[in-house]
């Protein structure tokens, strides 16, 4: 996976090159959005969506890339829906019959897309009479594709369907939010982009390639406390809801019944001055980094943007890593700044969960996740180390 996020981190670049030098406003979380959905199509597909594309590229983004995004905006918009009506959501689309064929419609493009992918990597591997090289690919496909059970049995057609898109949803939105919260903030205090520079430069000056790897991400203590700590004050998914399967008791706290809801927001946990001190409203990526200017690890059930126990996110480091490499690339290569008067005209809240904050946030829109409610326009220019 790592050759992947490399080659769309590249795409990713070489679009803000083209911006930079054609002195284009770019709005960076819709940058954001591309570059993560790229990322994880490729690393799961091995498929070129053609997302990052510049105008001076012979590549072009297809119909079929174009209808797979809305497709995939359009579910995320449907069941941030179900989950604000809960169970009766069944009732809602069975009575507006337009919000259930535009659900059916839009599965049947990611559906159309994942099964095409599919069916014809298994039949590279029937032509070839062997899938001992599926277990070489570098795409989750080829993995999933050779996995065999205890009795040789191989995953199903829809098991290769529900475990490769799986990544993609979990992963575009969450990524692509976390970064564009840590460039806001990034972008509001230039003494902390001094420092990860300092540090990068550090460190890159003994890395092969001038890369970030997922040998040498972790050594980047800066770039990590400014993503753990952008994903504290905003974490991608900011509230939750279980249902209870049996009685059980909260420490301390109810009884829950078996069927009982439980709904918590990490938005709030994560303002609270009992959890993370008075200065809990603040973004302060310093108190991730200890004494010796290693990564400070709290508890799951304290910094909990990941989940925790055995439902802690399975692609945790990944998602660190990569956002990890696309600061410390975009911030070593190029000078960004927000476009002139965006800042002074975009939406804001000055409050964090009723606690105040040094300045005002851009407000965010509801859904399943985090976005920004507007775009975040931005100027980019190359640094003169490497015009």
């Amino acid at each position: 996976m790592e050759p992947s996020i490399h080659k769309t981190i590249d795409s990713l670049i070489e679009t803000l090159y083209f911006s930079a030098r054609t002195k284009q406003a770019v709005d960076l979380c819709d940058v954001f959005f591309k570059f993560t959905l790229e990322s994880f199509v490729h690393m799961t597909f091995g498929k070129d969506l053609c997302l990052l594309k510049n105008r001076t590229s012979s590549s072009q983004t297809s119909n079929f890339s174009v209808d797979f995004v809305e497709s995939f905006d359009s579910i995320q918009n449907q069941l941030d829906f179900r989950f604000s009506v809960l169970t009766a959501w069944k009732l809602v689309e069975k009575l507006n019959t337009r919000l259930r064929r535009q659900m059916n419609s839009a599965c049947n493009v990611l559906n159309d897309f994942s099964y095409s992918l599919i069916d014809e990597r298994q039949a590279l591997a029937e032509n070839e009479r062997s899938d001992e090289n599926l277990a070489f690919q570098r795409d989750l496909l080829g993995l999933f594709m050779a996995a065999r059970d205890e009795r040789g049995g191989g995953l199903s057609r829809t098991e290769l369907r529900d475990a490769s898109l799986n990544l993609i949803v979990a992963g575009r939105d969450t990524t692509a939010q976390a970064l564009s919260w840590a460039f806001y903030h990034l972008l509001m205090n230039p003494e902390i982009i001094s420092r990860i520079r300092e540090e990068a430069n550090d460190i890159l000056s003994d890395a092969p390639d001038d890369q970030v790897t997922y040998d040498n991400y972790k050594s980047f203590a800066w770039s990590q406390a400014s993503i753990l700590e952008a994903l504290r004050l905003h974490p991608s998914v900011p509230k939750n809801l279980k249902f209870a399967l049996r009685d059980d008791k909260i420490p301390g706290g109810p009884t829950i019944e078996a069927g009982d809801g439980v709904r918590w927001s990490d938005w709030t946990m994560a303002r609270d001055p009992e959890v993370w001190g008075e200065d809990c409203g603040e973004y302060r990526p310093t108190r991730w980094i200890d004494e010796s200017g290693k990564i400070r690890h709290f508890g799951q059930w304290k910094f909990h943007a990941f989940n925790g126990g055995p439902r802690v996110c399975l692609g945790m480091n990944l998602a660190i890593f990569e956002a990890v490499s696309v600061i410390v690339q975009l911030l070593e290569k190029f000078e960004i700044e927000f476009f002139p008067g965006w800042l002074e005209h975009v939406p804001k809240s000055d409050f964090i969960g009723s606690r105040p904050s040094a300045y005002s946030t851009p407000k965010s829109r509801p859904s399943l996740t985090l976005p920004m409610a507007q775009p975040m326009m931005v100027s980019i220019k190359l640094r003169e180390r490497t015009a």
